[in-house]
């Protein structure tokens, strides 16, 4: 939820919870963006968790308002206040009354329990509250079109999926946009808010879009509230990564837009297809082994099985609809621990840096780091792995990766 709060411009997350639980989220994610993260936390006690947080949350709430001037509140929960049973929406509603100073600057809240869901839950559940809090509806603008992208796209991805929608002269509303905010830029002024993502006044435009485009199925809810709110269209992609799946992107561009596909994608598309060719000898075969959010591992387990790899397993986060029609006889729901089990034997193995020690355990040598936190690597939110373009640098890194370890362990044996 942080993540997606962080693609608002000047947003201020307040996580309703303990000063430890904010300060583990700013830790996981400074050391994959390299960044510091602006978070706030209501500072429960022992006191509190027992008597209740009404107090706490409408406290915290006033004071980053008062001492940070936010555009905007994003307010989310813990573990902790969800025992608890605290009625968030009614302390809210509550503060609204006794602090009528404050009615210019919205609140939204998520409801984000450590103990139910993942990371990509937590994000959906924020940008689900983040449209049907902000969105308005009236006139139609005319080419004017939603782009919801999943927890599992880096900021260069969402940056790349902008240009694509709009080298179709479309103009596109990225919800949330992490693209300008987390995407490494060095600030004049160092700010307690979020910098660089979509303006509020930009989200109360989303109501009157002629589509909405969600890159991830995790979103479709998000998508959903639009389409029953005011009607607008929702297109659904399961992943932008790979051949088919951006020519499906493309076609849907097209059609939402009335022009033609132009031909610099064209020849992206060209490029892309001779480096499958050059590179599949590289591919076949190969045993892969992936543990990764639901909506990342669709993605990338489809990719590799359409390269020609033998997916050995295939590991989520969470449960959720459509891992049963993966391109894998062995998918489950695990954890790091599940993966030094199921990827003995492996040649690849997809996960986050945490990853490092079953590869190292297990002497996998080729390790593709993908999704979050990614800390051992310098640059993982800057790598572009969707559209034709994208797709061809996934090629290229994975096929690296596995000529780099048929080379060492050539050495090895020959030792």
């Amino acid at each position: 939820a942080t993540m997606a709060y962080l693609g608002i411009d000047n947003m201020l997350g307040l996580l309703h919870g303990a000063q430890g639980c904010s300060t583990f989220i700013r830790l996981q994610l400074s050391r994959h963006y390299k960044e510091s993260i602006a978070l706030n936390a209501t500072a429960m006690s022992e006191d509190s968790a027992i008597f209740g947080g009404w107090e706490n949350l409408k406290m915290g709430i006033g004071r980053v308002i008062e001492k940070f001037h936010p555009q905007v509140v994003g307010v989310m929960t813990t573990g902790l206040t969800e025992t608890m049973g605290d009625d968030v929406n009614s302390a809210i509603k509550q503060f609204r009354e006794e602090h009528p100073e404050h009615d210019s600057v919205p609140i939204i809240w998520a409801s984000t329990p450590d103990y139910c869901g993942s990371l990509q839950e937590g994000y959906a559940a924020a940008v689900e509250s983040i449209v049907s809090s902000l969105a308005e509806g009236g006139p139609i603008v005319p080419g004017q079109v939603n782009l919801l992208p999943g927890a599992h796209l880096t900021p260069a991805d969402v940056e790349e999926l902008k240009e694509l929608v709009e080298s179709f002269g479309l103009t596109v509303l990225t919800i949330p946009d992490i693209s300008n905010a987390m995407d490494g830029h060095i600030d004049d002024v160092v700010s307690p808010l979020s910098t660089g993502g979509i303006a509020v006044e930009e989200i109360r435009k989303a109501g009157r879009s002629i589509a909405t485009l969600y890159v991830g199925d995790s979103l479709a809810k998000a998508a959903l509230k639009l389409k029953e709110k005011f009607g607008i269209p929702a297109y659904g992609f399961t992943s932008l990564t790979g051949l088919a799946e951006t020519d499906r992107f493309m076609e849907s561009l097209s059609a939402v837009s009335g022009h033609p596909i132009p031909d610099k994608h064209r020849r992206w598309r060209s490029r892309l297809m001779d480096a499958m060719v050059d590179s599949h000898y590289q591919f076949g075969t190969k045993k892969v082994a992936i543990a990764l959010e639901s909506d990342n591992l669709k993605t990338l387990t489809g990719f590799l099985a359409g390269m020609g790899c033998e997916i050995q397993a295939a590991l989520s986060a969470t449960r959720t609809r459509g891992l049963d029609g993966l391109p894998c006889d062995n998918v489950f729901v695990g954890d790091l621990e599940d993966l030094e089990t199921a990827a003995v034997g492996a040649d690849l193995l997809v996960a986050n840096s945490n990853g490092r020690q079953a590869a190292a355990k297990l002497k996998i040598g080729a390790h593709l780091r993908a999704g979050l936190p990614v800390f051992d690597r310098l640059g993982a939110h800057q790598k572009v792995w969707v559209g034709y373009r994208g797709t061809l640098n996934l090629v290229f890194e994975t096929a690296n990766l596995f000529q780099a370890n048929a080379k060492e362990a050539q050495k090895l044996a020959h030792n």
